[in-house]
């Protein structure tokens, strides 16, 4: 099993902003005053084909999925995977698989966006303006220009409330190194984004993503996988989190007690449409953002 060791970002007060920010969607107000307003759009733009079949099809054989410790040594082989978009049972949980095809995109694109949106919520609805309400970042290395763009991601935390499906998720995304994964470090032209996907609201991990993006002969893919199978307590002191209920999570015996009881109450938490509401979710914002990512990063990259 991979572990995740909370970082100084996770054991930090929570962003101001998390208290007091309004959510809504779609743009609003000063959102309208962002120079980068114009790439908003108020309509996210359909999903690819092969994703509406996969969708169509439904859930895959058991037998295509695999697992976290194994993903690396998969998704770094040439070629596809047999479930390269769709979802499928895993012990303990789900695992969900998209491909997502974008022209005139770049890979060092996708790291300067993982390094850019999460400062402002305007900028995180361009992602997906039906599902994205609210971000803040853990620690703010926007302003350092010493940092490359996956420096300012990696080791640090996106929180973020957005829809997938119909259920509000308020999410605490925890960046990591993709070799903590077991990937070597990417080749020219590719990246891998990864990270421990938890509740913002309570010291709680629910499973992993890992985003593969390598180079094709217009642009670039994206290969995403959820593995929300892994749900643990973590290590956090309570002003790391809002929730009502944190400090009574925060003990060690009460970490404990968690251990066993959260395999049990994640599946119920997460819903039982979890595998066809992520993959619709995560192919429509990939799909949406990609097609004016060049535009946007030509204009703002290497700006705070």
């Amino acid at each position: 099993m991979i572990e995740y060791t909370p970082t100084a970002t996770d054991r930090a007060p929570m962003p101001g902003s998390y208290a007091t920010e309004p959510r809504y969607l779609g743009y609003r107000g000063e959102d309208l005053d962002q120079p980068y307003a114009k790439y908003f759009r108020p309509d996210c733009l359909p999903v690819q084909d092969h994703v509406r079949e996969a969708l169509i099809a439904g859930m895959a054989p058991t037998e295509y999925a695999y697992g976290l410790k194994d993903a690396a040594g998969v998704m770094s082989r040439s070629g596809y995977h047999k479930m390269e978009t769709g979802w499928t049972r895993v012990p303990g949980g789900t695992m969900i698989s998209v491909l997502t095809d974008m022209p005139n995109v770049t890979a060092q694109m996708w790291d300067w966006w993982f390094g850019w949106h999460s400062c402002e919520s305007a900028r995180y609805k361009l992602w997906h303006p039906d599902a994205h309400q609210f971000t803040a970042v853990g620690e703010n290395r926007s302003n350092d220009r010493t940092l490359t763009d996956r420096q300012r991601y990696t080791d640090n935390v996106s929180y973020a409330d957005e829809y997938v499906g119909g259920t509000m998720q308020r999410l605490a995304i925890r960046f990591l190194t993709p070799t903590r994964l077991g990937f070597d470090d990417p080749a020219p032209g590719n990246t891998v984004i990864c990270a421990r996907v938890g509740l913002s609201q309570y010291p709680v991990a629910l499973g992993w993503l890992i985003h593969q993006i390598r180079p094709t002969e217009h642009g670039c893919e994206m290969r995403s996988r959820f593995f929300l199978n892994d749900s643990r307590m973590l290590d956090l002191p309570a002003h790391s989190a809002p929730g009502r209920g944190t400090p009574l999570l925060t003990g060690k015996a009460s970490r404990k007690l968690g251990d066993s009881v959260l395999p049990r109450v994640i599946p119920k938490v997460i819903g039982p449409t979890i595998g066809y509401d992520m993959a619709f979710h995560c192919a429509s914002e990939m799909n949406h953002l990609a097609s004016f990512l060049p535009a946007l990063h030509a204009e703002f990259n290497g700006t705070p």
